[in-house]
């Protein structure tokens, strides 16, 4: 899920391999096209210095509203959500836990799937006692704890997203964990190791038979300069 992105390159690769999808936060929704399914973050995101792992509580007060709207968008458009990201405070646990209680009605009520950001501190037997249950674990916290525990998390639930992952190498990881999807926002800074990386990565676990293509991330990617070439105006 490369966040919302929506250019011409996303399109194809996603209508040609079926493994792209997006993950929308507040005000940031596209769409939504029958290619491209989709999910909802709540943009809490935004509101955590990973740095100093605090947590601008007031910065999200403002934000509620937005989240909010976002729900009420995926409930008025054709194509569902797959699910929503409930409320979290990143890099805690237990306050991410205590939201719970609070925010989850609200996604239950807009009949959307819910899905728990696991976070620093949390383990499979805090998930299990959730009320109401989870249908997908988001792994998110701190680098540590989201990359230390991906594989405790899927050998414990059949349906897991991975926060923040841009490199290609992680998509094979994740991938030999049954890791059900991804998101980042890297992949669309015209890398041309991470947008080939990812081209490579679709059109290796296709679903549909195999034939001939033309790569596409050439096409977007920032070429080399080259010295000798001559510009004419």
């Amino acid at each position: 899920m490369p966040a919302n992105s929506t250019g011409w390159f996303w399109h194809c690769l996603a209508r040609e391999t079926g493994k792209l999808g997006h993950l929308y936060s507040p005000h940031a929704q596209r769409g939504p096209w029958p290619w491209f399914p989709y999910a909802l973050d709540n943009g809490a995101f935004s509101c955590w210095d990973k740095k100093s792992n605090t947590f601008d509580a007031a910065k999200w007060a403002a934000m509620e509203h937005s989240w909010r709207q976002l729900l009420f968008w995926a409930q008025a458009t054709p194509l569902k959500a797959l699910w929503a990201i409930v409320p979290d405070v990143p890099g805690n646990g237990p306050a991410t836990i205590a939201q719970w209680a609070r925010f989850a009605p609200e996604v239950v009520a807009a009949g959307i799937p819910l899905a728990v950001a696991v976070q620093d501190g949390m383990t499979p037997e805090m998930v299990r006692v959730l009320n109401p249950l989870p249908a997908v674990i988001a792994i998110g916290g701190s680098d540590e704890f989201k990359w230390g525990t991906v594989a405790m998390w899927a050998s414990s639930f059949p349906r897991v997203h991975l926060l923040r992952c841009n490199s290609p190498t992680r998509l094979e990881e994740l991938t030999a964990l049954r890791i059900e999807s991804t998101d980042g926002t890297g992949w669309c800074r015209g890398d041309r190791k991470q947008t080939s990386g990812l081209e490579e990565w679709c059109r290796r676990y296709t679903d549909t038979a195999p034939r001939k293509y033309h790569p596409l991330a050439p096409h977007v990617c920032r070429q080399a300069a080259c010295s000798k070439q001559i510009t004419f105006a």
